[in-house]
């Protein structure tokens, strides 16, 4: 039975533990390798699996890159059709470009549906190698040409240099070109910024149809042929066939760690945090400083993957400091619950299967491993010198005799009253008459009181 509060949160951290060394031990899912579409040997699609880019998740980051990599993984591992509704006002070029690869080069029938008012740059740059672009009668399309925003004032900023614009334009073209849309305006979109309604983006061939809702985008395509990766597959997909994707709580997360304001807040923490506790010697809450420059640092580029490594392996860390070496339950403990939470919920969910590591990652990781422990080991040696100087230490006892002090009462034979000696208050007793306000000397201390005199 637990009787203390200290057991109950032991047990905890106990329980804590095993649950890490289990999801650690436990595979990710895997990517399958093999073909789609032989699950489906009439070459007929009756299932689609559905991603959303819509608000509040409507910015083309890296947190919606990797949702909709997954939600695709999952369509093509299952033999199903993807459906990607989006309503986006754009985003970053390297989750576009990573997106719109990652259509043109899908092994299963794609469909992107504007559903709302608009797919704006980098929204219109994901949607041109779908095999079927579908448009909401209130949608436009368009408005490619790249933009920079200002870190200082936060102002929009048109990209001109031929430098950036002309890779832009050759990679919206080569979609283009796969699904024979109009190379002429698609180029305009990015040179131009030139913006279209549904009805001209279909009459000008860039899209494929104008459809009210997902209900009637599945009428309209019925029976629909694409072709795919060399085959031609019949589309014969109802609203029982769909399955709408949910995304992570890790892409989610990446995508709040992306906006700049709170980039910028935990960059702002993390370091006045880190610099507060290494001032103050309150060495216990560096780990918390640490976390916030990590998840500000994801925001700026910093890999999730090994970020997630180094939380669960710090934070099961601290974890057995607590459980094994410290008494009780503090600071260092429930750091390292706060780790293991954000560790967990970085891990990605898709682990490709088949894969070997690159040179270069394998070389980051390395240096990813030597930093982390160059940190850890000053992290620890700190907390180690701190403590041996803190046992070596001498106790501190305030002898107060012989000090100078103030009546605060009036003292004589037999009637105590209070003094004030260096700032603190102590009852006092005196074998003469001491008028309040009086100045006193201590002469001696008989345990908690103090046996004044008369200066």
């Amino acid at each position: 039975m637990l009787t203390t509060k200290n057991e109950v949160l032991r047990v905890f951290a106990q329980i804590t533990i095993i649950l890490t060394l289990l999801v650690l031990a436990t595979p990710s899912h895997t990517v399958g390798t093999s073909d789609p579409l032989s699950f489906q040997a009439s070459g007929v699609i009756t299932r689609a699996v559905v991603v959303e880019i819509k608000p509040p998740w409507d910015v083309i980051d890296s947190g919606v890159k990797e949702c909709f990599l997954d939600a695709l993984s999952k369509a093509e591992s299952e033999g199903k059709a993807l459906i990607y509704l989006v309503d986006s006002y754009g985003g970053y070029l390297d989750a576009a470009y990573t997106i719109g690869d990652a259509v043109s080069n899908s092994k299963i029938p794609t469909v992107a549906y504007v559903s709302g008012g608009k797919a704006l740059s980098a929204g219109t740059m994901i949607i041109l190698p779908a095999n079927i672009v579908a448009l909401h009668p209130s949608a436009i399309i368009g408005a490619m040409q790249p933009v920079m925003i200002n870190p200082v004032t936060g102002e929009l900023q048109f990209v001109n240099e031929s430098k950036i614009i002309n890779p832009v334009v050759e990679k919206a073209l080569s979609y283009a070109r796969l699904r024979g849309r109009n190379e002429t305006l698609v180029k305009d979109f990015v040179v131009k910024a030139t913006t279209v309604n549904a009805e001209k983006a279909v009459s000008y061939r860039v899209a494929d149809m104008i459809v009210q809702d997902l209900p009637t985008l599945l009428r309209s395509l019925y029976g629909y042929e694409v072709s795919v990766s060399g085959r031609v597959v019949r589309l014969e997909i109802d609203e029982s066939g769909l399955e709408f994707y949910a995304c992570s709580v890790r892409s989610r997360l990446l995508s709040l760690l992306e906006n700049s304001t709170i980039l910028n807040v935990l960059l702002t923490i993390g370091l006045l945090g880190t610099i507060f506790a290494l001032l103050s010697g309150r060495i216990t809450v560096l780990p918390l400083t640490l976390l916030f420059l990590l998840l500000g640092l994801i925001g700026s580029g910093l890999n999730p993957n090994l970020v997630s490594l180094f939380l669960i392996v710090l934070g099961g860390t601290l974890l057995a400091i607590e459980l094994f070496v410290l008494p009780g339950f503090g600071i260092v403990g429930i750091s390292g619950v706060i780790l293991l939470a954000f560790g967990f919920a970085l891990l990605p969910t898709y682990l490709p299967s088949g894969l070997v590591p690159s040179e270069e990652y394998l070389n980051a990781l390395r240096a990813f491993i030597v930093g982390t422990s160059v940190i850890l080991g000053g992290f620890f040696g700190i907390l180690m010198f701190k403590v041996i100087k803190v046992r070596r230490k001498k106790p501190y006892e305030f002898l107060p005799t012989g000090k100078v002090g103030k009546a605060i009462d009036d003292l004589s034979p037999g009637k105590p009253g209070f003094v004030i000696v260096e700032g603190e208050y102590w009852k006092a007793v005196s074998d003469e008459e001491i008028p309040k306000g009086s100045e006193v000397v201590v002469v001696s201390v008989e345990g908690a009181i103090l046996k004044v005199k008369k200066k």
